[in-house]
């Protein structure tokens, strides 16, 4: 029944992979001869959850079981249940964990930023939450949508893929877009950011010309989908984060001891030690003596730091060291000499703890 969404299958357990933003859905026979049904449907919303339990009502019917837990009424379930997340104080609704993202917003859901307004109007009104879900209602064309929606706020970079897997995620959002409208032509599109992503993909035929001529068909937002074209704080070894543009794809190499990351034209290169028992940040950064010019430093209460420039041929090379005793971090930025103040507030950017 399932095919290709099948990740394995036991005589006592099912696991499927029904949804490209959801966890695996899980079927299992208990030792008393019950079945137990897992899905986790928060992240993508009630019409994904009232697709599942759709899809595997027949399995059900087959075996003479009757399910049991369940309300009638999805939308309702959803919208009480982020109406509670807020009130608990949630700031993060469906966003992957490993996400961090520098914007001003009372609360990031997986359909964008959300105000404090929003989250306000959502206690007062729970339904009012309707679109911080990717899939709202069942129907037709509503399934693509959702899985466009979601790669497009929440992973495609915004710019000329790089590598193969970049240029197969736009190109699946594309066909997933293009059958959404297929199946429904009334459906509100993203019309302008489609259109954007074909120019990255450096489309020019038909539908391509297409899709840039129903640019402004549609209501145009208040902010351009896409968390990945604004700051993230990522997470380093040793403690350490940095802020880089969403843009940025990044890379653990050496079993976990330096990360790099690029956006196509710059470059970042980080690499962290620890001095046990060093209590002094300036000690620690008087221990490496500057090779070249210094441009730059930082002199905090427990952060120190230096910035050394020069070329290497066409690339400006900004080798800065940021000390938080015990941590010591050392950055390389390659780049054009004019991102240079990029350079430095990149660098600026590190803190420990």
């Amino acid at each position: 029944m399932f095919k290709g969404a099948v990740i394995d299958a036991t005589p006592k357990r099912i696991t499927l992979g029904l949804h490209s933003y959801a966890a695996p859905v899980r079927l299992v026979v208990l030792a008393d001869g019950d079945l137990e049904l897992h899905a986790e449907t928060s992240s993508v919303g009630p019409g994904y959850h009232t697709d599942v339990l759709a899809r595997l009502a027949p399995i059900f019917e087959e075996l003479e079981y009757t399910l049991e837990g369940e309300t009638d009424d999805a939308k309702a379930s959803f919208a009480s249940w982020l109406a509670d997340e807020l009130r608990g104080g949630a700031t993060k609704i469906g966003m992957p964990a490993d996400r961090s993202f520098k914007l001003d917003a009372a609360v990031q859901t997986s359909m964008g930023p959300r105000d404090r307004a929003w989250r306000d109007a959502v206690l007062a009104d729970p339904m009012h939450g309707s679109d911080a879900f990717a899939w709202w209602s069942r129907g037709s064309g509503r399934e693509a949508l959702s899985r466009a929606l979601l790669a497009m706020w929440l992973d495609v970079p915004w710019r000329e893929p790089l590598d193969k897997a970049e240029r197969t995620l736009m190109e699946t959002v594309d066909e997933q877009l293009t059958a959404a409208r297929a199946a429904n032509p009334k459906l509100p599109l993203p019309f302008a950011e489609w259109s954007e992503l074909l120019e990255w993909l450096g489309a020019d035929d038909d539908h391509t010309r297409t899709i840039q001529g129903l640019v402004g068909s549609t209501p145009v937002p208040e902010m351009l989908i896409g968390y990945r074209r604004h700051m993230m704080e990522i997470e380093l070894t040793g403690g350490w984060t940095i802020d880089l543009g969403g843009a940025y794809v990044g890379k653990w190499e050496d079993d976990g001891a330096s990360w790099w990351a690029t956006d196509g034209d710059r470059v970042v290169e980080l690499t962290s030690l620890t001095a046990d028992g060093e209590t002094d940040s300036q000690h620690l950064l008087d221990i490496a003596p500057s090779i070249n010019p210094i441009i730059d430093r930082i002199e905090e209460p427990t952060r120190r730091g230096r910035a050394e420039a020069y070329d290497e041929g066409h690339v400006h090379v900004i080798h800065g060291l940021v000390t938080s005793a015990p941590h010591i971090a050392i950055l390389t930025l390659k780049g054009r000499k004019s991102d240079e103040a990029w350079a430095l507030s990149t660098w600026r950017s590190l803190r420990n703890g």
